[in-house]
This record gives C-alpha cells, structure tokens and sequence, in this order.
C-alpha cells in the first residue's frame, strides 16, 4: 500500500535526488554507467547525455533535467544533449524556459532541425497545436531522421483528433528509435484513447518489455484494465506506477481511486482522491471522486461540501450536479 507511512512513496528518483541534492555533480558521477568509465570520461557531455535519457525513460524527469543542465552549463549547444533536455522541461511544464531555449537556438543554429523542433515544443505546451504542427514539419523538413520531432509530430496529430496520422509518425519514432519504448507507449496510448483494448494492451505490453521501470507504462496499462473491467487488477498496474514514480502523479493516484472505488476499497480510495488533491487542488473531477467516496462511506454531509467545490470550478459537470442533489437528499434524512 503506497499510502501507508512506511511505503517507498517516492520512488527511485525521489530518492535519488534526496541523497544527493547537496551536490548536483555527484548525481552524475555515482550513477550507472560513470563508475565504470575511467576518470576522464565520467563528465563527458555525451555520457551525460546518455544518462540523462536514461533517467527520462524512468520518468524521473527532474534528475534528466539535472544532469542535461550540467552539460548545457559546459556546453550550451551541446547538440546530443538538447532534445532529451528539452524534453524534460515539457514535462516538468517549464514554459518560459522552453522560450528562451527555443529563442535562443533558432537564432544561432536556424538551419538544425532541433531549433525548430524546441519552438514547436513552446507553442505545442500553450496548446497552440496547429503552430507547433508547422514547427514540427519544418524540423522534419531539415532533418527528416529527427526522431524526437516524429514523437512530438504524432502528439500534434493526436491533438487534432488525426489518428491514423499520429500512427504513422510513432511508427516511424518507432524504426528510428529500435531500442525505445516511447514510440510504442504513445501507440498504445492513441489505441486506447480511441478504445482499442486488445491493440492498446499489445502495444504497451511491448513498451513494459523494452522499459520495465517506466511508470506512465504502468498507469495506461492499469487504464486498460479498468476499462476491461478487470478492477484488480488495474490496481496492482497503478501501485506499480506510484511505485516507481520519481513523485506521486496526480493522474495515477485519481486513476488508482477510481480502481480502488470499483473494488469498494472505499477507504483507500479516499487516500488516492485525497492524494490527488494535495497534488492538484483545482482539478474538479478529483474533487468530484471525493465527493462520491465520502457519499458511498455514508458521510452525505463533506460529500455535499465537496460536490460544491466540484462545481464551482467546472459548473457543468452533470454528473457532479445529479449527485450533489442525492446527497442533499441523504444528508437531510
């Protein structure tokens, strides 16, 4: 249980940074694969550059950001280590950063597929989807073997609800990248949004295989398991997912109350919602699955409170408003 005190709540990556935080350069000089590297290359730009790929594909996105930093201070155009450090300040939704950077390389390197690539990253985050769509191609244009524009280039497709061409541009992530287990995380992402299961469960059974530490694999697969209804199991996929987080993710612990409502878990799915909140305190469907917990464990009183701060963020959640009115009904017994 995640929840309870004595449980790894944060992960490898949370851990890793506590021990080391004191001291950023010792994060890259103690890690797999510096200490078997003779001395002169365990600092070198593209070890570095390797390592913090591999932090990204454990979706320990912070030490990523960490060791590529370290490169970019040495090396500010190090150009192997730019799209894996890009990539982590998408997700560490750094937006103002991810300008400066893209500002910064279209105006020294205009011709690299990178710079334009960083540009499309900015507007794809500020939900500028048909800009960052332009952006993408243009990178593309220069370097059409550019696989990290591929994946960036599929995402914009999956915004515009254009599947059949976010297929096409994963699996082409998917041949220039052999070895990665993102392309075929985002194929059965796109399978699952547009309700394919069994394709969904295949392509991210495949992902699981070539990355078994990567925690948002855990969480689509225990997304698809909740919509086979196989609720137990989705459970253990998205423990899983808590487990080898590098910190609790609000979109995991919400799944994971869903789950563990649907096994009437009741207690501890409050722990996830609650969990969920202190991550994100104005999203409303989190506060909506408190409410249905507390209305389910007899407390009709905090539920309705709960219902109403639902929705006064999102006023038009119908399902919010048809059980506020049947937990007024109930507390008024």
């Amino acid at each position: 249980d995640p929840f309870a005190p004595s449980a790894p709540w944060w992960g490898r990556g949370r851990q890793r940074r506590l021990r080391q935080v004191a001291n950023i350069d010792s994060l890259a000089v103690d890690e797999y694969p510096s200490p078997f590297l003779p001395a002169a290359l365990a600092l070198n730009g593209h070890t570095l550059a390797a390592q913090s790929t591999r932090y990204f594909y454990e979706g320990d996105y912070e030490s990523c950001y960490q060791v590529s930093k370290l490169v970019l201070e040495d090396d500010p155009y190090h150009l192997a280590t730019l799209p894996v450090h890009i990539a982590s300040l998408v997700m560490l939704d750094m937006k103002s950063v991810v300008f400066y950077v893209a500002h910064q390389l279209v105006s020294a390197y205009p011709t690299t597929a990178v710079a334009w690539f960083t540009a499309g990253c900015y507007y794809y985050m500020v939900k500028k989807f048909e800009q960052a769509w332009r952006l993408f191609h243009k990178a593309l244009g220069l370097d059409h073997n550019f696989a990290p524009a591929w994946i960036a280039f599929g995402h914009a497709f999956a915004q515009r609800d254009e599947s059949d061409q976010a297929f096409a541009a994963y699996r082409t992530a998917s041949r220039l990248f052999p070895g990665s287990h993102l392309p075929w995380l985002f194929i059965g992402m796109e399978h699952l949004r547009t309700q394919s299961l069994p394709l969904a469960q295949q392509c991210l059974e495949c992902a699981r295989s070539l990355m078994p530490t990567d925690p948002h694999v855990y969480n689509e697969l225990g997304v698809v398991a909740y919509h086979r209804k196989e609720y137990g199991r989705a459970c253990e996929f998205l423990l899983q997912a808590l487990r080898l987080s590098g910190a609790p993710q609000e979109i995991a612990c919400a799944n994971l109350g869903h789950a563990f409502l649907k096994c009437r878990a009741f207690d501890r799915a409050l722990k996830a919602f609650q969990q969920a909140h202190r991550l994100n305190p104005r999203c409303a469907s989190v506060l909506s699955g408190i409410a249905f917990t507390l209305q389910l464990r007899n407390d009709s009183r905090e539920a309705v409170e709960y219902y109403h701060k639902s929705l006064s963020i999102q006023r038009d959640d119908a399902f919010a408003s048809e059980m506020l009115n049947i937990a007024v009904q109930e507390a008024s017994e």
